[in-house]
């Protein structure tokens, strides 16, 4: 009986260790990198780009043409200005629009329309900027100033290549547009995010804006880890263990409670994935991201309120920041 009884409590016992080891299996923790970002709480979204020099707030296809490289023509890069006003907002990261959706890039990219020669000749290479690379003197200016840098890249949508929310759009090309195959274009976004993932150093964050296609998920999975895998990823839960969400509105105002669990607006607290939130809102009036030369500066007692809807909602407060012309900021 003694004998039966051990064996008895040793089921019990081995029964025990088995649920503790499920339970604790199932708890979500962050990584280092999301508590590293988490601990951050200020950031700033820096959109500069053609669209600075265009009506509106981007690329339209109801627009005639592709804007041309010519508009782009600030009179100079003041990159350390920016920094400074980021170090004022108190930001300890920025996430520089690398590429918006016209499809313009800030950097010279060296990517070729696959199974040809024609260079991707809609860069800043090709404008009369006076900065080469300006991806290059942004990440330069965000080291001295001890702040990460991150890239936005739209990858569902790029207007010279003629691709709308990943599918390309049906019609004949405008003028200014290069004609790609669907594949060809994941080929030129794949290069064109590996250029930027291995030639700029260690990022803070990358963000997809929009999501992005599934038909390339493993690609950007494989090349996320390999390149920057100490990054956070916006958007970009199941690419990344470093992922964090959207908080599902851009008027910078987060729910409460906000979880740091759940892939989807306040999160939730039931979630195995951890995965914390991110609040983008504009600095001018109207949610209009790019510069507006008519368009006014949310106030302080606004700002402050944001603030604590934000950060003070368990998210990180991502702040735009909008370049005029000159490429100085207000």
């Amino acid at each position: 009986p003694g004998c039966f009884g051990d064996l008895i409590m040793s089921w019990i016992l081995f029964s025990l260790l088995l649920a503790s080891a499920s339970i604790v299996a199932t708890i979500p923790v962050p990584t280092v990198d999301q508590l590293k970002w988490s601990e951050w709480e200020l950031g700033a979204i820096i959109h500069f780009n053609m669209a600075t020099y265009i009506a509106g707030d981007g690329c339209s296809f109801s627009a005639s043409s592709v804007p041309s490289q010519s508009l782009f023509n600030p009179t100079k890069i003041n990159t350390d200005q920016w920094a400074q006003a980021f170090q004022a907002f108190g930001a300890r990261y920025a996430v520089l629009v690398a590429k918006h959706n016209c499809g313009f890039t800030l950097w010279p990219s060296n990517v070729t329309i696959p199974g040809s020669n024609i260079p991707y000749n809609y860069t800043v290479h090709q404008s009369p900027s006076p900065s080469p690379d300006v991806i290059r003197a942004f990440v330069d200016s965000c080291h001295k100033a001890n702040i990460s840098p991150g890239f936005y890249y739209s990858v569902v949508t790029n207007f010279f290549l003629n691709v709308q929310s990943g599918k390309k759009v049906s019609g004949p090309l405008k003028p200014g547009m290069v004609n790609v195959s669907i594949d060809q274009y994941y080929e030129v976004a794949l290069g064109q995010l590996m250029e930027l993932w291995t030639q700029y150093g260690q990022l803070g964050e990358v963000w997809f804006d929009g999501g992005y296609q599934a038909d390339i998920k493993a690609n950007l999975t494989a090349m996320l880890a390999k390149a920057q895998p100490h990054a956070t990823a916006f958007n970009g839960y199941g690419l990344s263990p470093n992922c964090i969400r959207w908080i599902g509105t851009e008027a910078g105002r987060a729910p409460d409670p906000n979880w740091s669990t759940g892939t989807g607006g306040g999160g939730d607290p039931n979630s195995t994935v951890w995965c914390p939130a991110e609040c983008d809102t504009t600095l001018q009036d109207n949610d209009h991201w790019f510069y507006s030369a008519t368009e006014g500066i949310r106030s302080l007692e606004e700002l402050i309120d944001v603030y604590h809807n934000t950060v003070g909602h368990n998210g990180n407060l991502l702040l735009d920041f909008t370049p005029d012309k000159r490429s100085e900021e207000r």
